[in-house]
């Protein structure tokens, strides 16, 4: 795995720290935990706004044909 220097206050830290005591666990495996949450919400709101755009979004092309062949000079 790979090692990181993170700089954060030290309340914060104080906070990860009593975390990690509550748990039984270490403060990296704490911040770890942490950041795959983090990410994870992120991963599943992005997800979630490009289902309500796709929904929102009319067929692909939409009428564009239409609108083009009404612009064409009559024959």
């Amino acid at each position: 795995m790979t090692k990181v220097m993170v700089s954060m206050p030290a309340e914060l830290l104080a906070e990860v720290d009593a975390e990690a005591t509550r748990a039984g666990s270490s403060r990296s495996a704490v911040l770890r935990g942490f950041a795959e949450a983090a990410l994870r919400r992120r991963r599943a709101d992005r997800a979630a706004a490009m289902g309500v755009l796709l929904r929102e979004a009319s067929p692909h092309g939409g009428d564009a044909a239409a609108q083009v062949k009404k612009t064409r000079p009559k024959p």
